[in-house]
């Protein structure tokens, strides 16, 4: 008797996991055989660089700093999670339901990047949000996750007209993003979350507002000391004479 006992939660932790990798497997099929999202978002991003006329930026061509600043500001465990941040995802989901409408964000860069090339024009709603995190969880099965920073950072939008990090360093600085300083870079990185809030053109106070958070987010995580950090916020900022 006692030994059917011990059987039973091995026969339970069995089935999960037989159920897990089903679960995964069909994702996977769906993600690549039904609804190939990863083509979809190569596809929607290498329109819209084309049609802004700027110029792809692979992985490797983008300046380390500012990898560091995004993933410190928007996403500090993008490069182990699974597209999703539970966590994140729970306590957003719990603000909406107690506002009875959508409010949070809680979004990876991997839900941004789903949002941004596939997701725009949809209205926000709690399904909507769903809809997001699934396909995130697709794109992460798919699509590497150097490839899915590289996508983001050519689509996500800084403001001035500007899509993708190549066209934002052109239009701020009219250089590029090789050709930045670590001070332009941090400064970059900030500007998305509110472009038109952050545009250095109509605030550089409220620029540098927010590069000082994308400083404290880069020592809070590691990926650089506060005496680096004090020196890069020193460096100079030589913005492009803006044409309004």
């Amino acid at each position: 008797m006692r030994r059917r006992l011990m059987r039973w939660p091995v026969r339970i932790v069995g089935f999960i996991i037989v159920l897990f990798v089903l679960l995964w497997y069909s994702i996977y099929y769906y993600f690549t055989s039904v609804n190939n999202i990863a083509y979809k978002v190569r596809q929607n991003v290498a329109a819209r660089v084309a049609s802004e006329h700027s110029h792809f930026l692979n992985y490797d061509q983008i300046p380390k700093m500012y990898i560091d600043a995004v993933v410190a500001t928007e996403d500090r465990n993008f490069f182990s999670n699974i597209g999703i941040d539970p966590i994140g995802i729970g306590r957003s989901v719990y603000i909406d339901v107690k506002n009875k409408k959508y409010a949070q964000g809680g979004s990876t860069i991997t839900q941004q990047l789903v949002h941004n090339a596939l997701l725009s024009g949809y209205q926000k709603t709690l399904r909507w949000k769903v809809v997001e995190m699934l396909y995130a969880i697709g794109l992460y099965d798919t699509m590497t996750k150097k490839e899915i920073f590289s996508q983001y950072a050519n689509d996500i939008y800084f403001g001035e007209g500007a899509y993708g990090l190549y066209d934002a360093s052109e239009t701020y600085f009219g250089k590029s993003p090789a050709e930045l300083n670590d001070g332009e870079l941090t400064m970059l990185a900030g500007i998305p979350n509110a472009p038109n809030v952050y545009d250095p053109f109509y605030s550089l106070t409220l620029a540098k507002e927010r590069q000082k958070v994308v400083l404290l987010n880069m020592v809070d995580s590691g990926k650089i000391i506060q005496s680096q950090a004090n020196i890069i916020l020193m460096e100079p900022i030589r913005l492009k004479q803006h044409r309004i």
